[in-house]
């Protein structure tokens, strides 16, 4: 017999996972089997069994919640009334899983959306773009469908993203609001994309060779650039955090390059790396797992350093709490990468890179490399 609290339980990892979907239409919350206690439990605990009966009558009361019920007729007690399957609707998975407010603000932005360009096929677009809507306030609301009725006005305008003429849209909204805006764009317009211009990803880089000779030993450049320099380093170490980058210690045969987030799988257009043996470095957290694994699914080489359990145990008093950790499922992990995954989701903790101590970490660098 499953309680009410284990269907809440649920429910909230239902929620986690599958969101995204239901607020695009694309599919709908599925029914969890109660599995009703036989003639023989009831025989046993008839007190246990009507209390779990009360349970489901209880749940059955809250707004979205439907419980199918069963009839059995059994030779000791006869006809009984039983709880056989429960389901709810997306709204009542959020509250049961605390994020009744993450819905309701996705919900009707999606509306709002939907409302506008009635005959836009939107459902991809909404599923990709449920995480922000989920974040956006009723003024930002406001401001994504200013922004969308422009751009589908001035497919081809050309402008800088900053140069977008909006009023009450300031000159950043767009960059953070990016994802979601060049989605819904494309799927209200039926273009590719927003039309606008956007300063390119410049990563930094970093020579950690004192022998290798290249001009500059710190700048930062586009993936273009990057493709462009002749280098044939032994090793390429990729960064998740900006900070690290600058705080490692020379190392023969390295260049270290910031992997700017989910920007870090484009790296791979880069000959040079390509060629190198390649290592990952990010934070021992839930999003420092998801960009490796983007990664490795285009450089199936990349090595990860410091993201095991050991490095985790070692340094755990240094973790700090993640805010949004990531639910769903991960591809391109290796079997020791998934255990401290699994160790960080116990406690939802993070253990960010530029926590570790520096010599500890130089260490184990050195000693991963070979050097």
């Amino acid at each position: 017999m499953r309680s009410a609290g284990e269907f809440r339980a649920w429910a909230t990892k239902q929620w986690r996972a599958h969101w995204p979907g239901w607020l695009a239409g694309t599919n709908s919350p599925r029914w969890w089997p109660l599995h009703p206690p036989t003639e023989t439990t009831m025989s046993g605990d008839p007190d246990a069994v009507a209390n779990w009966v009360g349970g489901w009558q209880r749940q059955a009361r809250a707004d979205g919640v439907t419980v199918q019920w069963v009839e059995k007729q059994w030779r000791a007690h006869g006809a009984q009334h039983l709880p056989a399957r429960a389901t709810a609707t997306p709204a009542a998975m959020a509250r049961l899983a605390g994020d009744g407010d993450t819905w309701s603000r996705a919900s009707l932005a999606a509306e709002r959306v939907r409302a506008a360009w009635p005959d836009a096929d939107l459902a991809e677009a909404v599923r990709v773009s449920a995480r922000t809507l989920g974040r956006m306030e009723e003024p930002d609301v406001v401001r994504l469908l200013a922004v969308l009725g422009w751009l589908a006005t001035h497919p081809e305008s050309g402008l800088w993203e900053r140069e977008l003429p909006v009023p009450d849209v300031h000159t950043k909204w767009v960059e953070r609001h990016r994802s979601a805006v060049e989605a819904l764009a494309s799927a209200t317009t039926g273009s590719e994309g927003t039309g606008l211009r956007r300063t390119p990803v410049r990563f930094r880089v970093r020579t950690l060779d004192p022998e290798l000779d290249t001009g500059v030993a710190d700048f930062a450049v586009d993936i273009v650039e990057l493709s462009k320099l002749a280098w044939a380093p032994a090793h390429v170490l990729i960064c998740e955090n900006a900070t690290t980058i600058g705080t490692l210690s020379p190392l023969p045969g390295v260049v270290a390059v910031h992997g700017m987030g989910f920007a870090a799988p484009s790296l791979a257009e880069v000959g040079w790396i390509q060629s190198a043996h390649q290592w990952y470095w990010g934070d021992v957290d839930t999003y420092g797992f998801q960009i490796l694994g983007h990664v490795r699914a285009i450089l199936p080489e990349v090595r990860s350093l410091l993201m095991d359990v050991a490095t985790l145990e070692e340094f755990m008093t240094l973790a700090v709490s993640e805010p949004r950790p990531f639910r769903g499922e991960m591809g391109y992990l290796t079997a020791a990468e998934r255990a401290a995954l699994a160790r960080v989701r116990v406690s939802d903790r993070r253990l960010e890179q530029e926590r570790i101590p520096r010599q500890a970490a130089h260490r184990q660098i050195r000693a991963a490399m070979g050097l």
